[in-house]
Parts: C-alpha cells; structure tokens; sequence
C-alpha cells in the first residue's frame, strides 16, 4: 500500500535502515553523548557544618561557600555543591566519588588524599568548656596542665577533623570525634565530655539556631585560640585536580586584589581584627540612619575622646546572630553596639551590659519618647539609648477609595481592610487589596502576626509560660490573616517581606499596606514611588479589642561590659541619641536624615511639613503608653528570651503553610503549639505537662 503521506523517512524506523545500522548509529550516538557529557560534567563538590554560617537550606550560603562559589563562576566552571557531614564529605571526595570538599583546616592531615588551595581566612577555634568548670585566672601559662588540675578529661571534636596533638598524645585524655557540632554542644552541656575543640564561629551558629537553650553555659578558654586558615580540598583521584586548584587559586587572589574577598566576609560579620586594634568599634545595621550618623562623624566629627571610631556596618539579620553568637559564649567584639529591644532586655538581665546611670545635662533624657525609653529600661535601670524607633501604620491609596465611592471609618478594624481590600481588589489590572509580610522569620511574618494575635485577645504564653498558640484568639487571628492574603493579596505572595510590598505599594499595585512606619519615608519620596500624591496614612489595624495591634521595634545603642572603651562609648552613645546630634543633622543633612520615633522634639513643624507621615508616627508612638501595661497599645511581636528566634521562625514556617494552601489554620497551629512546647520545655521553662 502506497505511502499515503508521501516518501518521508523517519530514523531509527524498521524500515528505512538496516539493524546493523541502527546498531553503528545508536553507538556512536552513545559515544559523543558520553564525551560530551564527561566534558560538560559540573565539578561537584561537597561542604559541611565546618564551614562557618553555613547554611543547611541552602550551600550557597557562608562565607567560604560564597568565596568558593563566587570563585568558580569566575572560571566559567559549572558547580554542583551538596552538604554532608564533615568526615562524610571527606571520604567521598578522597575515593573520588566526589572532586573534592571544602571547607578544610589547614591543620587537617589531607595532605595524602587531596590538592590544597591558597588559604581563605578561617578566624580560629578554640576550647569550649562550661562556665561553671572555668577557676581560675584569664591566663593560662600551660592548658595541658591546667585541664589536669581541673580533672576535664573527656575532650570532643568533630569527626573527620583533628584534635590537637598536645592533647591526644596525653593518655589523661579521652577523645571522643562527634558526628556534628550540635551533637558535640549537647555532649558538653549534659557533661558527657568536658571540653570541645570547635571552630568558633560555628559553635555560636549553631548555638543560635540550634540551641539556643544552651546561651550563656559556655565560654571559651581565653587566649587558647588555634590559628587557622579554610581550604578547598581537591581529590588526587581527578586527573584534572592539579590544574584546576592552580585556576582556583588565581580565582581567590582577584578576589583579594578587587576587595571582593573581604566584602564577603564582612558581609558575614568577619572582620580583619588587626586592623585599627585601637580604635571604639561599632556594631550597627545596614539602615539608613546609621548610613546618615556615620556620614555625619566622618565629616563634622564628634566630642568624643577617642577619635579613631571604626564602623562595622552590616545587614541587621548577621548582626544579631553576631551579637547573639559573641555573648552566647560570654565574648564580645564591639566596644558599642545597635541592639534590638528584643535582646537589651535579655542582655541586661545577664548582666553583659553597662547600664547608663547619668546623663550630660542637656541630654533631656525627659524628652525622649516613653515607649523607647520603657525597651531600654531593665530592673529601674537604663541600659540602652534609643536611637531610631518605629511602630506600625496602614498605608492606603485614597484615590481607589474615592474611585469605588468608599471612606475609611474612624476605628479601623481588620474587618473594615477585608471589607474595603475585596472591593478595590482588580487583578485582572495589577491592584490587589492588601500587601501583608509572608516571609518566614520572627522579623517578618511573625513581627504582624503577633501584633495581630494581640489585638485578637492572643498572647505567645500564659503566666505559666505554657505557649496559647491553640487558643481561639490565635485561631480567630491567623484565620483573618491568611485570609487577606490568599484572597485580596497579590499572587505568589508566599515569601512577601516588607521590601516587596513597599516596592508594589509605590508602583500603585497594592490599596493598602499594614507595615513599619518608617517605610514611609520612601513611599512619600518621588524618585522611588508613582503614588505620593495619592498615599494616605492611619493607625494600625484593630482586632477583637483596642490594644496589641502596633508592635514596637527600637534600635538602642548599648555598651558591652567587655567593652575597651567603656566611657567613651557611652559618651558617643549619649551624643547620637542627642536632640543635639538631631538638630545639626537636619540642618546640614535635611529633615527627612533625621533618625526618628525617639525623641518628642523631632517632630518640629519643619519636620512634620517635610515628612507627611510624621504626625500619624509620633501620634502613633504616643498611643503606645508604658506606664500601664495593661492597656498599653504595644503589640508584644515577641517573647524577651533566646528561644524566642527558634520559636518564631517555626511557627512563621507553620503559618506560611496556611498562606501556601498546605495546612489548615488548625492543623498549622496544633503543629506550632507543639513545637514551641517541645523548644520551652528542653530549655527548661517547664518540665511537666500534666500541671
């Protein structure tokens, strides 16, 4: 029968070529498939928990995984990079089944096995015991003999790493190689080890991520650092090893010469210690008004003594862990720091900060805000000047209001934003009702949930400090929450934090926008928002009941008793949270520079006419009273102890799942119950269930 379709011939078809062909063909196909494919392979690589502020989610993350990543780009080398546990990762790469590992000391004996490459700063480890084992004197003149002289036998280090040689060549020691930090942390807490050779940045990672019960029961053995530097570690069983670590390594040294090297690393809070040894160090976040303070110093400078200040600028997220890391092992590397109203109060209690006990005379301490001086006061006692602050604000856009014929009523309730947001909601043109934070994370989508928990009856605990996250008042809240969300929000908005919602409210794209008061600044500004004209501002959305429906967020700056320069930090501290200070940096810097939300005497006239939202701010920061906690408006977006950043990441993580569609709104908040039981209870916050 004729070939209907005309004379087209397939390959590979039984007809149109002999088997013999199809047979050549296939294997010559194989061929160049294979050749191409060992020629196109990406390097693949493995990296693990040593690696410090490595991140388990994601291997792009830490500071020698971005080096080593950002280094490989620069080859044009593609990169295939999975995380194992360190003496894992060690044996795949040194059987080959993997090209290589890194992070790798340069005291680890791989000499054998694998190609080292030019060193990437490591910082150093050190000897981590119990606070309580540590008697006696900073200065140690011998460590051997004075871990016999306190009988701490038992010494723990990380499988796959080396413990020191003066120590395992001791037959008083017992070494004990554990399968990960965490593993090794409990080992010493539950003293089943008495001291843990660790590399220092990750002990603290992991005690702030991982263990945040264990903050405070262990120090470092002063001035027992070991040196040391990170290293890729290639396998000799890759032919192409010895070439590839030289490209490596030429990689690095442009990173070193561009400055790109130490960009990362102080990216992460690692800075070059030899640098300035004598100069007042500053730890402070990336925000605008500490951008505006130090332009400031730089160019008028300040009445401080000691004029070598050094800045170390970085996102607020690394900072806290840097700060939290530091005092979780009763160390400090600031002189001065910015500090949360979220960790001052712990702090102080643990006596690791200099409270502030006079003031210059014209300081005007009756001047600042009573909200912001409440975060910073502990016991009677002053531990921290407020130097930015803010509440929350609803942000809306009148013109929509005007064009559906709808106003807003005087109270406004999260009743009233459904209401209004379903009516203005158009997505078939790019307007959605409401933008809330959905990112996972106690500072995002936890810092408007609780807020709104709050002023739906909700707290995080009882006076039992058993957690209510069951109640009917967390229920009621979430319910609403979700819903504005998943109905009246925009689309994909399942990792939504405030950057993102301020950027679709100022291209016009959202009708109302529940979030910090200082965003504000930039949704008035006309070079960053299409809508200024339009933009309206009121107070925080209520709930069931009027109170809890605006958090509080300070930045304070406090000074560290471990601090070299104890008085002159809190000189420069009084002098940048000064009406001074304030006054001069309108005048050379204008109105908007000024750091806001702390002192009554901001809001001038001047202010308030150069910033259109100021009065509903300072309003709003009035309304916040602090003198009777009972009908305070403050909503309490967090619990004041460390296990509060374990906590409201996971029940953020549970209540994203609502947002996403994953969970019921019950079922999320079983879970997130459960789990903040499970956090309270190894902390020791209670033992028993059952009373």
């Amino acid at each position: 029968m004729p070939n209907l379709a005309g004379d087209v011939v397939y390959p590979l078809t039984r007809t149109s070529i002999p088997k013999k062909a199809i047979g050549l063909y296939l294997l010559c196909l194989v061929f160049l498939l294979g050749t191409n494919f060992t020629y196109a392979r990406p390097i693949a690589l493995a990296t693990s928990e040593v690696s410090p502020f490595s991140d388990s989610q994601d291997v792009s993350k830490g500071y020698v995984n971005e080096i080593v990543v950002k280094a490989f780009e620069e080859l044009g080398e593609p990169l295939n990079v999975e995380r194992y546990p360190h003496a894992r990762a060690l044996m795949l790469a040194k059987t080959g089944a993997l090209d290589g590992v890194f992070p790798v000391h340069d005291y680890e004996r791989v000499n054998d096995s694998f190609l080292l490459s030019d060193a990437i700063p490591a910082g150093a480890s050190g000897f981590l015991i119990r606070t309580k084992d540590f008697k006696g004197s900073s200065e140690i003149p011998n460590l051997v003999e004075w871990l016999k002289r306190q009988n701490l036998r038992g010494i723990g280090y990380l499988r796959g790493t080396v413990a020191p040689k003066f120590l395992s060549n001791e037959a008083f020691f017992n070494m004990y190689p554990g399968k990960s930090t965490v593993n090794l942390l409990d080992l010493l807490g539950r003293e089943r080890i008495d001291v843990l050779f660790i590399d220092k940045y990750s002990a603290k990672e992991a005690l702030v991520n991982e263990r945040p019960s264990l903050i405070g029961e262990f120090i470092f053995i002063p001035g027992e650092e070991v040196q040391s530097s990170f290293h890729l570690a290639l396998s000799k069983q890759n032919p192409k090893s010895s070439k590839l670590i030289e490209k490596f390594n030429l990689a690095l040294q442009k990173q070193k010469q561009n400055g790109l090297l130490a960009r990362t690393l102080e990216k992460y809070g690692v800075y070059n210690t030899s640098q300035n040894e004598d100069a007042l160090i500053v730890g402070a976040p990336d925000i605008n008004a500490v951008f505006n303070a130090k332009a400031y110093l730089d160019k008028y400078g300040s009445p401080l003594s000691q004029s070598n200040i050094q800045w170390r600028i970085m996102d607020e997220t690394v900072l806290r862990r840097r700060l939290l890391g530091n005092f979780s092992v009763n160390e400090n590397s600031f002189d001065l720091v910015l500090i949360g109203n979220y960790g001052l109060p712990i702090w102080a209690k643990r006596d690791i900060l200099v409270p502030f006990n006079t003031h210059p005379d014209d300081y005007d301490i009756n001047d600042v805000i009573p909200a912001a001086l409440h975060a910073n006061t502990v016991d009677g006692k002053l531990y921290g000047l407020p130097f930015v602050a803010e509440t929350t604000l609803t942000f809306y856009r009148k013109d929509l209001l005007e064009k559906f014929n709808l106003s807003l009523p005087s109270v406004l309730t999260y009743t009233d934003v459904k209401a209004l947001a379903q009516q203005v909601h158009m997505p078939e043109k790019e307007i959605y009702g409401v933008g809330l934070r959905t990112r996972v994370g106690w500072g995002q989508n936890m810092a408007l949930v609780s807020t709104m928990a709050n002023t739906y009856g909700a707290s995080w605990l009882d006076e039992k400090m058993r957690p209510t996250l069951d109640s009917a008042a967390w229920l009621n809240a979430v319910k609403m929450y979700a819903d504005l969300a998943k109905n009246v929000g925009p689309p994909g908005n399942e990792d939504m934090g405030w950057q993102e919602n301020q950027k679709l409210f100022a291209q016009g794209k959202l009708a109302f926008f529940v979030d910090a008061s200082s965003l504000g600044g930039a949704l008035f500004d006309k070079n960053f928002s299409k809508v200024t004209e339009f933009t309206g501002v009121t107070y925080a959305p209520l709930g069931k009941q009027q109170k809890g429906a605006q958090w509080f967020w300070s930045w304070n700056f406090a000074v560290p008793k471990q601090s070299r320069y104890v008085k002159e930090s809190q000189q420069l501290a009084h002098f940048l949270t000064s009406k001074t200070f304030i006054d001069d940096l309108k005048k050379v810097s204008g109105e908007y520079a000024a750091p806001s939300g702390t002192r009554h005497s901001t809001y001038s006239s001047a202010y308030q006419q150069a910033v259109p939202y100021a009065a509903f701010e300072h309003q709003a920061l009035k309304l916040l009273s602090s003198d009777d906690l009972s009908n305070s408006m403050i909503g309490r977006q967090f619990i004041p102890i460390p296990e509060f950043t374990a906590i409201g990441y996971a029940v953020g993580a549970q209540i994203n799942d609502v947002v996403t569609g994953k969970k019921s709104v019950k079922v999320a908040l079983d879970n997130a119950q459960n789990q903040t039981e499970i956090i309270l209870e190894r902390a020791g916050y209670f033992t028993n269930k059952g009373n």
